[in-house]
């Protein structure tokens, strides 16, 4: 049976050729090395195994909420049995979010957990691949509803020190394909101006503090009327994705959809 966050390419996008020469190389690198799963340590069974994970753990994956079951803004789950299109948690009414709404594939859990650490600490950046490919797969149609033509693909930027020390930002690394299966543009012009602890060791009050005044766009004239896809690996509270959208549209972005891989489930907030 087809996983369902592996869907087909996207119409009118051609996907890339995969080379010969890396799939005879994979085949042989995986037969003199297997590789584990990221969630339980078993050897995988083939050589590309998706999110790295083996048929078990995938199973595991636990999918996100997605409208009329969450909220139209922020993408939490909603307790109405049958909450009416486009309705907004009262959060959301009282205190808006800069982003116009919030998309997730799975909720951040077990396995996912292990890939999203596998990618950022890891050096597994081939994983920003793979949860690209998922994103698209569950989230593409949706997504070619709200966006426009001229849309940016933006992602959530790292502080070039911590850039040095990881050696590659995660969030571009899903971005890049991202858009590439959209059929879209990528454009960096979000930077971070200063450096921040990571929102992980902070409690729910202090994330929003941390994150005052920490973007800056550069080039601002490209923004100017554009809808933005937002690209992170995680969203928690969602503050991070609220600062960066809040600073695009400061700089003229007309809309901000933001969307991730893993939403912290709800209870996890505090």
């Amino acid at each position: 049976m087809t996983d369902p966050v592996y869907a087909r390419p996207p119409e009118n996008v051609t996907p890339p050729k995969a080379s010969p020469l890396r799939g005879w190389w994979d085949r042989l690198a995986w037969a003199l090395l297997p590789a584990a799963c990221l969630g339980c340590a078993a050897p995988l069974p083939a050589a590309v195994s998706p999110l790295g994970l083996c048929p078990p753990c995938r199973a595991r994956l636990r999918p996100a909420a997605l409208p009329p079951r969450a909220c139209a803004s922020c993408g939490r789950p909603l307790d109405a049995a049958e909450p009416p299109p486009g309705y907004v948690c009262g959060d959301c009414r009282r205190d808006p979010p800069a982003f116009d709404r919030l998309l997730a594939v799975w909720l951040y859990a077990s396995p996912l957990d292990a890939v999203v650490q596998g990618l950022k600490f890891g050096r597994l950046d081939y994983l920003g691949r793979h949860l690209a490919d998922a994103i698209a797969g569950r989230l593409e149609d949706r997504l070619r509803e709200v966006l426009e033509e001229g849309s940016l693909v933006v992602p959530v930027p790292l502080h070039w020190r911590r850039y040095l020390g990881r050696g590659y930002n995660q969030a571009e690394r899903i971005a890049r394909p991202l858009a590439r299966r959209l059929g879209l543009p990528l454009w960096t012009g979000l930077a971070r101006s200063r450096f921040t602890p990571p929102q992980s060791r902070l409690d729910q009050a202090a994330r929003h503090s941390n994150l005052n005044r920490v973007f800056r766009v550069r080039r601002p004239g490209r923004l100017a009327g554009r809808h933005v896809l937002l690209v992170d690996d995680v969203a928690t509270t969602g503050a991070t994705l609220d600062a960066a959208a809040g600073a695009l549209k400061a700089a003229g972005a007309a809309a901000v959809t933001a969307v991730v891989a893993g939403r912290t489930p709800v209870h996890s907030w505090d």
